[in-house]
């Protein structure tokens, strides 16, 4: 469990850091990525990469945070559940998000995999929007207002 943990942890800090080599160790070469409701559907971790450097395109100063993970581990595999919440920028305007992560993992040479990553969107919006509408998921392709 502490190895899917330290996964997790290096995750958070890859996207937070926009560091593309921490990614790279902890997805397999055959993960699977997707995002609901933004759509990404994302096979092979080059894809997959390639979605979240236009998430940094996108978003600056990203720091997310997870809790209540649930985490199984039956040999060589592992899944995980988890709530998410992040703060970020949208150039002038402060954002804020929160949803859940489905993960799937796989031994790897010690290292444990991201081999399927699903993330449900909950919320994303900026603190002058609010929360409580009900269109409280801005999709990446919105105007900056």
């Amino acid at each position: 469990m502490e190895g899917v943990r330290r996964t997790l942890c290096l995750y958070a800090r890859g996207i937070d850091e926009r560091r593309r080599d921490l990614l790279e160790q902890i997805f397999a070469e055959d993960c699977h990525l997707t995002t609901d409701p933004w759509g990404a559907d994302a096979r092979g971790r080059d894809r997959a990469l390639r979605a979240f450097e236009g998430y940094w395109k996108r978003f600056g100063s990203p720091r997310r945070y997870y809790a209540n993970e649930d985490i199984r581990v039956d040999g060589g595999q592992a899944t995980a559940f988890s709530y998410w919440f992040v703060t970020q920028e949208d150039g002038d305007r402060s954002v804020i998000g929160w949803g859940t992560y489905d993960w799937a993992f796989r031994l790897e040479e010690g290292i444990w995999k991201v081999t399927r990553l699903a993330i449900r969107i909950l919320a994303m919006t900026t603190l002058d929007r609010g929360w409580a509408v009900p269109d409280k998921v801005m999709m990446p392709f919105e105007r900056r207002r």
